[in-house]
């Protein structure tokens, strides 16, 4: 909740709020802030993983399940929700058949690797547009390969090179109605010489 009340402080004296994390659980309350002012928003998603479980190791709340608290509460419609990056073991079955019931739309890092990411973002930015003029940005570090970022908790081998992700924020940035951003799961404990951190503060 104080996150929330923070957040629409900030959105009261036009600017745009700026997050960073911690895991991903805090963009649950910054997307329902945004909302609340804003009205529909879109959602661009850079993670590893999807974020939509019902929960995680018996917990609702928490970094794997913000995504699915959001479109379930009806904060985010899924028709402009977009995820890229995506790869690994997790999510399950299960989740994937709820996200399929949703119609999300998900570029994983092999369509991303056949299409390239720029034809992806194309029609990313379609989608998070439809019928809303504020998006929401949420960078989970995660997204990298983990010789791009180490320094974060559920590394999977195989994502955007920093460079990626660096041009596609960039481009978000100045293309989209961005009205808050978060950057999350940046783990220094886990950092190699600073390099997640550094990463991490270019994308900011």
């Amino acid at each position: 909740r104080a996150i929330e009340e923070t957040i629409k402080v900030v959105l009261a004296a036009d600017a745009v709020p700026i997050v960073l994390g911690g895991d991903h659980s805090i963009t649950e309350p910054e997307v329902v802030a945004c909302a609340a002012v804003h009205g529909p928003i879109g959602l661009v998603h850079f993670d590893t993983h999807t974020d939509t479980g019902t929960h995680v190791f018996g917990v609702e709340r928490s970094h794997g399940t913000p995504m699915y608290r959001l479109v379930e509460a009806g904060w985010i419609d899924p028709k402009r929700y977009v995820q890229l990056g995506l790869r690994g073991y997790w999510p399950g079955p299960e989740t994937l058949s709820w996200m399929a019931e949703q119609r999300m739309r998900s570029f994983e890092m092999t369509e991303i690797g056949k299409r390239g990411l720029e034809e992806c973002l194309d029609e990313a930015f379609e989608i998070a547009l439809d019928a809303c003029d504020a998006v929401f940005l949420s960078v989970d570090i995660d997204v990298c390969d983990p010789g791009h970022a180490p320094g974060t908790g559920t590394p999977e081998p195989g994502g955007l090179s920093s460079r990626q992700l660096l041009d596609a924020v960039r481009r978000i940035c100045l293309e989209l109605p961005v009205v808050g951003i978060d950057v999350v799961e940046v783990s220094p404990p886990y950092d190699h010489a600073d390099i997640t951190a550094a990463l991490a503060n270019r994308v900011v």
